[in-house]
C-alpha cells in the first residue's frame, strides 16, 4: 500500500514537473520566434521559408534518397571458407591532399613514401562526389555510397567498421595523434588485445594538412612533417605485427584549391590520390588508367577509381564483404589473392547490390497503385532470384569464369535498377520544382508591378474555384504519392508547386493587368541572370559585366573627368583586371607574398578612415588599432608554427562580439556617422577573418563603391534636367527601372566580392584559413560560422550604404528584394531545365553547386539586410523633409551604381 501511494506521488510530481517544463519551454520558444519575427519582418520571413523548400527540392533532384532499412548483411570470406590476405587494415586520411601534389616534383609530395611506391603497392587517382567535406568522403570510403547533405550528423548505415565489429573477435581503432598510436601498441595490454583480434582496421586521420594554400611553404612543412609521420607509423606496425599480414591505405578525403579552400566540384577538390600497398594489394595490374614517369626514367602504373570503389576493395582484403547500402563495383585485378577468393568476393558483391535491388523493389511494389506505375526494365524479384540461384550453382558447378561473368553482369544489372529506383521520382520532382519556382516568378511580378503603380486594387483571394481545385489536387497527389512509400521530403517537393500558385493566383487583381510592363520586366531579368550564370563558369564575364556597369553609372564623369573621378576609375580597372586574370594570380598564395599583403592590409585598414575623412572617437582607433595588433602577433605564432595562445584567441572572440554589438548600442544619431562605424569594425573584422590579398581586394572594392558613390553625387548635383518625379511621386515605370537598378547593383557587388575573395570561385569552397585566429588547429565546430561572417561583409556594408545614403533604398526594400529574387530564381530555373542533374551517378552533378549557390543568394542576403536593420535599429533615418526627400530621389542611384538602361 505504501508503495503503491509513493509510486503514485512520485508519477504526480513527475507529471507536475514535466508539465510546467513543457509549459515554460513553449512560452519561450514563442517569445523567441516572436522576436525573430519581428526582426526579420514577417514578408522575410516568409520568403526565407520558401526558399528553404526549393532548396530542400534542389537538394531532392540532385542526390538519391537516403540508405534503406537495415539489409542482412553477406557471409565473410572465411565464412565461406577463405582465409583474407590480410588481417590489418590501417587507412592513413587525410584532409587537402591534391593529386598533382602528390605526384609533382618526381613524388615530391610523397618522397618519405616513395621507395614503398616503387617497390609495391598501386596508386591511381579517386574521384569524390560533391560536396566534397571530410564527412563525406568518410562515408563514401567505409560505407560505399555518396550520402545526400544532411544538418545533423547521423550514422545510421553500414560501414566497414560495424562489419569489422560484428566479427568474432573484430577491433576497430580510430585515433588522430600517432604518438597516440605509439603508445597503444607498446602498452602490452592493449597490444594483447590488438594481437588477439581476428580482425583489425586502424584509422588515421591527420587534419593538419589543410586550412592553407597548396603554394604555400607552411603547406609543404605540414605535407612534410604528415609524410614522415605516416612512415613512421608504418615502420612502427610492421616491427610491432611483424607479420606481412598488414594492408595499408593512403588517400585523402578531399583536394584543395589554390586558395587553400575546398566543398566545391573543381577537378583540383574532387581528384584525390590514393596509394594501396601491403598484404593482398598488387603492385602491377592490367587495369590501368596511365603511365606515370619519374625523373629517373621509371614509370609507375596510375589508376582511376571513384572514391566509393575503394569501400568493397578493403572490405575483400580483410575477408569482409562490402556493406550492405554500398554502391559501388568492386575493382577487379588489384588484389594479388587466388582466382577463387577473386570470383568469391565479386559473388558476395553482387548478392549484396541484389539485395538492395530487392529492398528496394519490394518498397516499391508495397505501395497501393504499384500496379500502374512504371517499373524498371532491368530487374525484378524473380530475375534477382535466378541470378542468385544461377550464381551458386555455376559455382557449384565448378564453372568458375561463366560465374565471375555471371555475377559481374548481376552487379551491373543491379546497379542499373538501383539508379532507376533511386531516381524513381526524379523527372516529377524537375518538373515540380520548375512549377514552383515559375509560380513564385508570377507571384512577384505581380506584387512588384502592384507596388510600383501603388494599386489598391482588390485581391482575388482564396476563396475561388481554382484555388480550391489546386489545393485539393495537391492533396490528392500528396496522399497519393503517400500511399506509394515515397520518403516524406518527396511529398513535400511534389505539393510545393500546388501551394505556391494558390498563393498567386489570390494576389491576382480582380480588374486590370496583372504584370506591369512585362517588356520591361523581361529585359532586367534575363540579361542580369545570363551574366550570372556565364560568372559562375568563368569569372571572365563578371569581370566585364562589373567594368560596363560602373563606367556606364559614372558616365558623366568622363565629360569633365576630375581627380576623384580619375582614381576611382584606376581602382575600377585595377579590380577588374584581377578578376579577369585571377587564376594567373595563383603565386600571391605563396609564402613570399602572402604575409606581405596580410601586413599591407591591415595598414589600409587604418588609413581608409583618415583618406575618407571619417570622424571615430579615440576608443573606436584603440580597440581597432589594437586587435589589428593582437591578430599580427597570432599570425607571427602560425608562421613560426607553433599554436596561438588561448588568451589572443579569446581576444579575437572578443573583438568579434565587439565589431557587432558596438554599432547598435552606439551614440551616434546619424545614418552617415553609423555607416562609417559598421566599415571600420567590419573590414577590421574582415582583416582578421582573411589571408593574402583577399581583405586588400575587398576593401578596395568597398573604397571604389564610396568613390563611385561621390562621383555620382557630384555629377547628379551639375546636372539640372535629371526629374523622375511627377506630381512628386515617382512615376511607376520610374519606379520600377529603379528598383531593378537596386537588385542588379547588390548582386553585382555581392557576386564581385565573392569571387575576388575567393569564395565560391563557380561552386562552393570552404576557406579554412578564415579560422586560424579564433580557433585552434584541432577545432573545427565553429569553423562554418566564422567562413559564413566572413563571407557576407562586404555585402553586409554594402547593404548598410543603400539604407543610409538612399530614401528610395530604405524605403522601397520589399520591391527591391522582389527583383532581385527575380533574378536569382531565372538562375536556378536554367540549372534545373538545361544541366542534366543525375549525369555522373551516383557522384552529384559538379553543377548542383551552382544551383544552390543562385538559391541561397537571396537567403544570404536577406540575412544580411536583417543584420542592417539590426545596425540601424533605434536610429531615425532622416526621411521627414520632403525637399530632401526630393533630392534623395533625384539621387536614387547614388546607392546603386549599375545603371544598364540609358533612360533616366
Amino acid at each position: 500500500m505504501k508503495l503503491a501511494l509513493l509510486q503514485t506521488f512520485l508519477w504526480c510530481s513527475c507529471s507536475v514537473v514535466v508539465n510546467v517544463s513543457l509549459l515554460l519551454y513553449r512560452r519561450l520558444t514563442y517569445r523567441l520566434v516572436g522576436k525573430v519575427l519581428i526582426l526579420m519582418e514577417l514578408w522575410k520571413s516568409k520568403v526565407v521559408l520558401l526558399h528553404l523548400l526549393l532548396l530542400m527540392c534542389l537538394l531532392r533532384i540532385y542526390y538519391q534518397a537516403g540508405p534503406l532499412a537495415p539489409l542482412e548483411p553477406q557471409k565473410t570470406l572465411p565464412e565461406m571458407g577463405l582465409p583474407p590476405p590480410a588481417d590489418r587494415l590501417v587507412v592513413f586520411l587525410l584532409e587537402g591532399l591534391r593529386m598533382d601534389t602528390l605526384f609533382a616534383d618526381n613524388c615530391s609530395g610523397a618522397a618519405y613514401m616513395r621507395d614503398i611506391i616503387m617497390r609495391q603497392g598501386l596508386i591511381g587517382i579517386s574521384t569524390t562526389s560533391v560536396p566534397t567535406l571530410t564527412r563525406s568522403a568518410e562515408v563514401a570510403l567505409f560505407a560505399g555510397f555518396n550520402e545526400m547533405p544532411s544538418i545533423l550528423p547521423t550514422d545510421t548505415f553500414d560501414t566497414i567498421f560495424n562489419r569489422t565489429l560484428a566479427s568474432d573477435k573484430g577491433a576497430v581503432l580510430s585515433i588522430s595523434d600517432l604518438s597516440d598510436l605509439r603508445l597503444r601498441l607498446t602498452k602490452r595490454a592493449c597490444l594483447d588485445k590488438l594481437r588477439n583480434s581476428t580482425r583489425l582496421v586502424m584509422l588515421v586521420k591527420l587534419a593538419e594538412v589543410g586550412g592553407a594554400s597548396p603554394l604555400d611553404m607552411g603547406y609543404q612543412k605540414k605535407l612534410h612533417n604528415a609524410q614522415r609521420h605516416i612512415r613512421n607509423a608504418y615502420e612502427l606496425i610492421e616491427d610491432t605485427f611483424n607479420d606481412s599480414k598488414t594492408a595499408y591505405l593512403y588517400t585523402s578525403a578531399h583536394g584543395l584549391t589554390y586558395f587553400g579552400s575546398h566543398g566545391g566540384g573543381s577537378d583540383d577538390e574532387r581528384e584525390t590520390p590514393f596509394f594501396l600497398w601491403g598484404a593482398g594489394v598488387k603492385h602491377m595490374t592490367q587495369n590501368i588508367t596511365s603511365d606515370f614517369v619519374l625523373h629517373n626514367g621509371a614509370s609507375l602504373q596510375l589508376h582511376r577509381l571513384q572514391q566509393i570503389q575503394l569501400a568493397p576493395l578493403m572490405s575483400a582484403l580483410i575477408g569482409l564483404p562490402p556493406p550492405v547500402n554500398n554502391l559501388a563495383i568492386l575493382p577487379q585485378g588489384y588484389m594479388k589473392v587466388s582466382r577463387e577468393y577473386a570470383r568469391k568476393a565479386i559473388h558476395l558483391n553482387a548478392l549484396q547490390l541484389l539485395s538492395q535491388a530487392k529492398a528496394i523493389i519490394r518498397c516499391h511494389e508495397q505501395g497501393v497503385f504499384h500496379k500502374w506505375l512504371p517499373k524498371g526494365k532491368d530487374l525484378d524479384l524473380q530475375q534477382i532470384a535466378y541470378y542468385q540461384q544461377q550464381m551458386d550453382h555455376l559455382i557449384d558447378m565448378g564453372w568458375r569464369s561463366k560465374a565471375l561473368e555471371t555475377s559481374t553482369l548481376a552487379i551491373q544489372v543491379a546497379q542499373k535498377s538501383l539508379k532507376f529506383y533511386y531516381g524513381y521520382y526524379h523527372i516529377p520532382l524537375v518538373v515540380t520544382t520548375g512549377l514552383a519556382l515559375l509560380g513564385w516568378q508570377f507571384y512577384l511580378l505581380v506584387k512588384l508591378s502592384q507596388h510600383s503603380m501603388d494599386s489598391q486594387e482588390k485581391r482575388v483571394g482564396y476563396l475561388t474555384w481554382y484555388t480550391i481545385f489546386l489545393a485539393s489536387l495537391g492533396l490528392l497527389l500528396g496522399e497519393m504519392v503517400f500511399l506509394q512509400w515515397a520518403p516524406f521530403l518527396t511529398v513535400i517537393c511534389l505539393v510545393v508547386p500546388f501551394g505556391v500558385w494558390c498563393v498567386t493566383l489570390a494576389a491576382l487583381p480582380l480588374k486590370g493587368d496583372c504584370i506591369f510592363e512585362p517588356l520591361k520586366h523581361l529585359r532586367w531579368i534575363v540579361a542580369p541572370a545570363a551574366v550570372i550564370i556565364a560568372a559562375l563558369y568563368c569569372s571572365c564575364p563578371l569581370s566585364l559585366a562589373y567594368v560596363l556597369c560602373v563606367g556606364f553609372y559614372n558616365r558623366r564623369g568622363w565629360v569633365h573627368p576630375s581627380a576623384k573621378f580619375l582614381a576611382w576609375l584606376a581602382l575600377v580597372l585595377l579590380l577588374s583586371g584581377f578578376l579577369w586574370s585571377q587564376k594567373g594570380m595563383q603565386v600571391l598564395m605563396t609564402t613570399n607574398y602572402r604575409v606581405v599583403l596580410q601586413a599591407v592590409s591591415m595598414l589600409v585598414v587604418l588609413v581608409r578612415p583618415c583618406v575618407l575623412n571619417e570622424n571615430h572617437k579615440w576608443r573606436v582607433w584603440l580597440i581597432n588599432g589594437g586587435i589589428l595588433v593582437v591578430a599580427a602577433i597570432g599570425i607571427f605564432f602560425k608562421e613560426m608554427g607553433k599554436p596561438i595562445p588561448i588568451y589572443l584567441l579569446a581576444a579575437n572572440w572578443a573583438y568579434l562580439v565587439y565589431a557587432f554589438a558596438s554599432v547598435p548600442y552606439s551614440a551616434r544619431t546619424s545614418p552617415q556617422s553609423r555607416l562609417e562605424l559598421i566599415r571600420f569594425n567590419l573590414l577590421t573584422l574582415h582583416v582578421l577573418l582573411s589571408d593574402s590579398y583577399v581583405s586588400l581586394f575587398a576593401q578596395g572594392l568597398l573604397i571604389e563603391y564610396q568613390l563611385g558613390l561621390e562621383v555620382h553625387e557630384e555629377c547628379v548635383e551639375a546636372d539640372e534636367d535629371v526629374e523622375i518625379k511627377v506630381n512628386g511621386l515617382l512615376a511607376p515605370s520610374k519606379h520600377l527601372q529603379l528598383c531593378y537598378r537596386f537588385a542588379v547593383s547588390i548582386l553585382l557587388y555581392f557576386y564581385v566580392s565573392l569571387f575576388g575573395t575567393g569564395h565560391w570561385l563557380g561552386s562552393f569552397t570552404y576557406l579554412a584559413n578564415s579560422a586560424r585566429l579564433f580557433l585552434p588547429d584541432s577545432c573545427s565546430a565553429l569553423m562554418p560560422l566564422l567562413v559564413l561572417i566572413h563571407l557576407l561583409i562586404p555585402s553586409i556594408v554594402i547593404l548598410a550604404s543603400v539604407r543610409a545614403l538612399s530614401t528610395f533604398g530604405g524605403q522601397e526594400l520589399r520591391s527591391i528584394f522582389s527583383s532581385l529574387m527575380l533574378i536569382c530564381n531565372t538562375v536556378v530555373l536554367f540549372f534545373i531545365l538545361f544541366v542534366p542533374h543525375n549525369a555522373h551517378w551516383p557522384s552529384a552533378h559538379p553543377s548542383v553547386a551552382h544551383a544552390l549557390l543562385a538559391q541561397l543568394t537571396v537567403v544570404l542576403l536577406l540575412a544580411c539586410e536583417s543584420m542592417v536593420t539590426i545596425f540601424f535599429r533605434g536610429l531615425k533615418m532622416n526621411r521627414s523633409s520632403a525637399a530632401e526627400a526630393e533630392i534623395q530621389s533625384k539621387r536614387a542611384m547614388a546607392s546603386c551604381p549599375t545603371m544598364i538602361s540609358s533612360d533616366v
